[in-house]
């Protein structure tokens, strides 16, 4: 039997970070997936704060993880750490974000099934705009080079309650009922592996 490895790679929103147990979407869709399907190898490598190139660069923590001979699938969702805006400059501009996502995905994706989560809405309105923008530069992007992509921000922009949860916490992370809703929009989509 061909061992089955996920590797979820990305930033606190794919730790699961706002959560107590940080068992986020990412843990949730494993869970389900080995309930359905049996034994799954699972590594988050969500790393709160990092930033899409920060995450582009850390490609050779898969090769340990995903073997190969297995049947390996990779999971990235990054660039929210990359709106944040110091001094009103950016940090990581969206050309520095979507050319890292491009360079992580041109060299995983003859290795491994591949697919990107979109970023998610946050509640400060201007930062949201910027994560918008960047959403949509991404997609773009995965529909380019033809890798599969779930846009998240569209369907949670104008949930209430997950705004609520957003607000009762660090405004970019949900609890575990945003967590839950992110796990069944993803869940629910053609693109993920198991649906």
């Amino acid at each position: 039997m061909i061992d089955l490895n996920i590797c979820a790679l990305g930033d606190g929103f794919v730790k699961g970070l706002g959560e107590p147990d940080q068992l986020g979407w990412a843990g949730r869709l494993v869970q389900a997936a080995q309930s359905e399907h049996g034994p799954i190898n699972y590594y988050n490598l969500g790393i709160p704060g990092e930033t899409s190139p920060r995450v582009a660069q850390r490609i050779p923590e898969l090769s340990v993880r995903l073997p190969k001979g297995a049947d390996n699938r990779l999971i990235v969702c990054c660039g929210l750490m990359d709106t944040f805006q110091e001094a009103g400059l950016p940090g990581v501009t969206n050309l520095e974000s979507v050319d890292a996502l491009k360079s992580l995905l041109l060299q995983s994706r003859a290795h491994f099934k591949m697919l990107v989560i979109g970023l998610p809405p946050v509640y400060e309105p201007q930062r949201n705009a910027r994560v918008k923008r960047l959403n949509g530069l991404m997609h773009d992007l995965c529909v380019k080079i033809r890798v599969p992509y779930i846009d998240l921000f569209s369907s949670l922009n104008d949930n209430v309650q997950y705004k609520r949860e957003l607000l009762q916490g660090d405004r970019l992370h949900p609890g575990s009922d945003g967590y839950n809703r992110v796990f069944e929009l993803i869940r629910n989509d053609r693109a993920w592996w198991f649906s």
